[in-house]
């Protein structure tokens, strides 16, 4: 077991939490000074914890095995996503075959617990997904596309395919992110999902889409607007997250500047989910 550790001024905790949200195994910790804080990621291999040191300083360290169990062997509960989705982070067969005679009607999403991405717990990402769920229900299935903007894991694409979508892109500009999504695409048999990496600064869209997914920082959400409101059909869906409340009255203006318009806002802890479409 390895963990990454960084010191950090606490001006910056909001954008540690929204950097590695979702992921079980970061703690985030103001110090006793209360001027700062420290980011614990622990890590099964040491690669993932130098990578992470190699992206944003800090130290890495090595900790006892028996520490990793105790921590590993907490169990987590699938995340049930209206009566459609079944997400979770479970690998072992034996596990699997339980889930799948207990899911009922619902879609089983498996997202392992990867380095530095959520596996789709997280207020942001489950917002999301009951949104997606409700438009695949309203959409029928075979009959609709999806883009999926700042992928991560690739969660948000793969239940779009698993739902019924005819197609999905997903795009993240972090290869790691890329590698992992990919890798989840294939392990959840979800056809016609194409992963690519790509800043969305340098993206220009060729295509429309029926929905468009962007879970992403709300400084990201306000420069791609524009882009999103040129890449969805009409009468599509947008669905955004990752706007704490505090940024959404600026937020919503700019999209609103840019062609935009959102009937469905949902507030969860201090997140904004919301979706609309073409003003």
């Amino acid at each position: 077991m390895w963990v990454w550790s960084k010191r950090s001024a606490v001006s910056q905790e909001e954008v540690w939490e929204e950097r590695f949200y979702g992921n079980q195994n970061v703690v985030i910790r103001r110090l006793r000074s209360g001027k700062s804080l420290r980011v614990d990621l622990y890590c099964k291999r040491e690669s993932d914890a130098l990578d992470l040191m190699g992206q944003y300083g800090g130290i890495v360290r090595n900790l006892k095995e028996v520490d990793w169990v105790a921590e590993s062997a907490k169990p987590v509960p699938p995340l049930k996503i209206r009566d459609s989705l079944l997400v979770t982070s479970e690998t072992n067969r034996a596990k699997l075959r339980e889930l799948q005679e207990i899911r009922g009607d619902r879609v089983v999403v498996i997202i392992p617990a990867e380095m530095a991405f959520g596996t789709g717990d997280h207020a942001t990402t489950s917002s999301c997904l009951r949104f997606l769920a409700d438009e695949a229900r309203r959409r029928q299935a075979g009959g609709w596309s999806m883009l999926d903007l700042g992928c991560g894991t690739g969660v948000l694409a793969i239940a779009a395919s698993l739902l019924g979508a005819a197609g999905c892109e997903a795009m993240d500009f972090d290869p790691k992110a890329v590698s992992v999504a990919r890798c989840n695409v294939e392990r959840n048999k979800a056809e016609g999902v194409e992963v690519s990496q790509s800043d969305l600064d340098d993206w220009s869209p060729d295509r429309l889409y029926d929905v468009i997914a962007a879970n992403l920082f709300a400084t990201v959400l306000q420069r791609s607007f524009a882009k999103m409101a040129d890449a969805l059909a009409v009468g599509g869906s947008l669905i955004v997250s990752g706007v704490l409340q505090d940024q959404w009255d600026d937020t919503k203006e700019i999209a609103q500047a840019a062609g935009l318009t959102f009937d469905v806002v949902q507030k969860k802890g201090k997140w904004i989910a919301a979706k609309g479409g073409l003003a």
